[in-house]
């Protein structure tokens, strides 16, 4: 079990368990002195539970002490494998502006809590490159992602003009939207 520790003090430990054909989720966090915990199925929206944690307690072995029944009922942690890479593409002119680079990190971050929140994945970062802006995610359910994206983006207004595309692997990106007749 690796609990992962995040550049802003969060230490964080993500484990995923097949059910049918559903993918239901269970994270742990702990920041500021509280343990959060949160589970649902891929893609949704899931509970969350707070509790504080004492002073004097290791984070990781708090988050261990919670996911010990988790991981006893089948719950692991996720095989890198079986990601997928969604890229969010924008068109741009030339290699872009300071607007640009404004736009990919307000969707870097927009995209990092939709799918956070809904056991799905995680931004890895963006690009601008000759002609467009990219963000890149990973995520353990393509169409999931694909819709996520898509609803986070809008709620926003930030969906026109907007491509994904999806990887698996060392394949090439292929156009999940907009979709093509």
């Amino acid at each position: 079990m690796l609990c992962r520790a995040l550049p802003w003090g969060l230490t964080l430990l993500k484990l995923y368990k097949k059910e049918g054909d559903r993918l239901r989720y269970w994270e742990a966090w702990v920041h500021e002195g509280v343990l959060t915990t949160h589970w649902g199925f891929v893609g949704e929206v899931g509970e969350q539970k707070d509790a504080p944690l004492p002073p004097e307690e290791d984070p990781d072995f708090a988050i261990a002490d919670v996911a010990g029944p988790f991981i006893e009922e089948g719950y692991d942690e996720v095989e890198p494998d079986s990601l997928s890479t969604l890229i969010v593409q924008y068109p741009i002119e030339g290699k872009g502006t300071g607007h640009d680079v404004e736009k990919r990190v307000a969707v870097e971050e927009l995209l990092t809590d939709a799918l956070g929140w809904t056991g799905n994945g995680e931004v890895e970062g963006g690009e601008l490159r000759e002609g467009h802006l990219r963000v890149y995610c990973l995520v353990m359910d393509e169409k999931a992602g694909v819709y996520t994206v898509l609803e986070a983006l809008d709620s926003e207004d930030l969906a026109d003009d907007v491509s994904v595309l999806v990887a698996k692997g060392d394949e090439e990106p292929r156009v999940a939207w907009p979709q093509t007749p």
